[in-house]
C-alpha cells in the first residue's frame, strides 16, 4: 500500500474515536510514582506542543489551532496511561517497566552507535546532513547529538530555558 494512503488511513481510523475518547474520559490525578513520572513527561509534551503553536507550526483555523488531532492523541493516551495504571497494579508495573527499558534503551542504543550511523540517521529523519562534521567531533558527542537524532530540536524546545526565552518573545510580537 502507497505510504500516504496507508498514513491517511491510519489517521482517519484513528482520529474519530480519540475525538470521542478525548471528550468523555475524565482526567486523572497521578497518584503513584510511575504516573506522576510519565504525567510529567506529558507535561512537558505539552509545554513543547504550545511552544510549536507559538511558532506558528500549527496552521491556525478559526478559533483553535490545526485540526488538534495530535494534541487530543496525547490527551487520550495519558488519560488512559495513568488512569488504568492508577487503578491496575499490574498495567502500573508494566508502566514502570516502560519507562525503566526506555531509559536503559536509550542509553545502550547511542553507546553502540558510530559517528557515521549518527549523521545517517540525522539526515533520514530530518533532511538535515552533518556530513560536513568530523567523525571525531560527533563521536566526541554523541550524547550532545543524541537527542537530536531522536528528536530534531523538540528536545531543545523542552528545555526551560529555551521555552521561557521563545514564550518571551511571542509575547513581545
Amino acid at each position: 500500500m502507497h505510504l500516504d494512503l496507508r498514513l491517511r488511513l491510519l489517521k482517519v481510523l484513528v482520529n474519530f474515536p480519540v475525538r470521542l475518547l478525548d471528550r468523555f474520559l475524565p482526567d486523572p490525578k497521578p497518584y503513584f510514582p510511575q504516573t506522576q513520572i510519565l504525567d510529567s513527561m506529558y507535561i512537558r509534551m505539552f509545554q513543547v506542543y504550545r511552544l510549536e503553536q507559538a511558532q506558528g507550526v500549527f496552521k491556525e483555523v478559526g478559533n483553535f489551532n490545526g485540526d488538534g488531532n495530535f494534541l487530543r492523541l496525547l490527551r487520550v493516551s495519558r488519560k488512559l496511561l495513568i488512569g488504568i495504571a492508577d487503578d491496575d497494579r499490574y498495567y502500573r508495573e508494566w508502566l514502570g517497566l516502560l519507562i525503566l527499558l526506555a531509559h536503559e534503551e536509550y542509553q545502550s542504543w547511542f553507546r553502540s552507535l558510530t559517528a557515521q550511523e549518527i549523521k545517517y540517521w540525522t539526515q533520514v529523519q530530518w533532511c538535515i546532513s552533518p556530513s560536513c562534521l568530523r567523525d571525531k567531533f560527533v563521536e566526541d558527542l554523541k550524547d550532545e547529538f543524541a537527542p537530536d537524532v531522536l528528536t530534531y530540536y523538540l528536545h531543545t524546545l523542552s528545555q526551560k530555558r529555551y521555552s521561557n526565552f521563545i514564550l518571551q518573545e511571542k509575547k513581545n510580537r
